[in-house]
């Protein structure tokens, strides 16, 4: 039986697929832990590395290998429905933890029943440059924070911690997950972790910890990460819209996400406008402030 589940799922990332399984293994932990890697139809050799480790360590790793691209909520959300552990923690496929990580979560999940989700704070790390630094982006408060609090939070704030930084009550997460199907398939939203910490708020309290224990590559590719200014100003659009779906999926007041509706606006605009300037781009983000700033 495990305790902890870690899901890391990767794409495209077999120059640090390694390093991310060595440093999740070699995790010192009172009580037993499984890996579950998705690999989401990389084409360069990643699958093979893990597939490595889950040779090497047949009891503890699990290779999810699928053959063609899912979508990062299909593949997050296939693995959360696999693990077999208490609480879900999770690393990206470039990521890395600190040593004490899992025990440092395991000991407040233990001691605070109430809580259903664990933050830890995170360094940013430049492969680039080789420069770490503290995030300096916590939004909570140290210890615990009431789960209509993180609501209130969540709605307003224009950015918080992601869901790679937290270790979450797996009971939790598959009733969030069963009570609210449309937020965890498909590739209807950008992101898989904002809904995750929106609903599962509604089920208990959150606990954050100040200290750095995940090293969060600032450097690789992503959907945030990409010199493509058309793929940001869409992310930003879908943030808006999933927004305003957990707003009405739990009759939250829409009233309360102006702050971020105009901070996404804004990164629209900002987008249009690096990205040539765009006139078709301009004219979306037109749309969209007249269906969103009346609000």
């Amino acid at each position: 039986m495990y305790s902890v589940s870690v899901i890391v799922c990767t794409y495209n990332q077999k120059q640090t697929i390694g390093r991310t399984l060595d440093a999740i293994l070699s995790q010192r932990s009172p009580l037993p832990f499984e890996v579950i890697i998705g690999d989401d139809g990389s084409a360069d050799g990643t699958a093979d590395v893990c597939k490595t480790y889950a040779e090497q360590y047949p009891d503890k790793v699990r290779l999810f290998a699928w053959p063609e691209n899912r979508g990062v909520l299909d593949n997050y959300y296939s693995c959360v429905r696999e693990a077999r552990g208490e609480y879900i923690m999770e690393c990206g496929g470039d990521d890395e933890w600190c040593q004490g990580r899992m025990e440092l979560c395991l000991s407040v999940m233990e001691q605070h029943p109430e809580v259903v989700q664990v933050f830890t704070d995170v360094y940013f790390r430049s492969a680039r440059t080789g420069e770490v630094q503290p995030s300096g982006r916590a939004i909570l408060q140290p210890g615990v924070t009431k789960g209509a609090e993180m609501l209130r939070i969540l709605f307003r704030q224009k950015a918080s911690e992601m869901t790679s930084f937290a270790m979450t009550r797996r009971s939790a997460m598959i009733e969030v997950m069963n009570q609210y199907p449309q937020f965890f398939t498909g590739r209807a939203y950008p992101c898989e972790d904002k809904q995750l910490k929106t609903l599962i708020a509604t089920k208990g309290d959150v606990f954050f910890i100040p200290e750095c224990t995940y090293y969060y590559d600032i450097d690789s590719p992503s959907i945030t990460h990409t010199p493509n200014q058309t793929r940001k100003f869409y992310y930003a659009a879908d943030m808006i819209r999933l927004n305003h779906d957990l707003a009405s999926a739990l009759h939250y007041p829409e009233s309360e996400l102006r702050s971020q509706d105009r901070h996404f606006l804004w990164l629209m605009l900002r987008r249009a406008i690096q990205a040539g300037p765009s006139l078709k781009l301009l004219l979306e983000l037109l749309r969209w402030c007249r269906k969103y700033m009346k609000k």
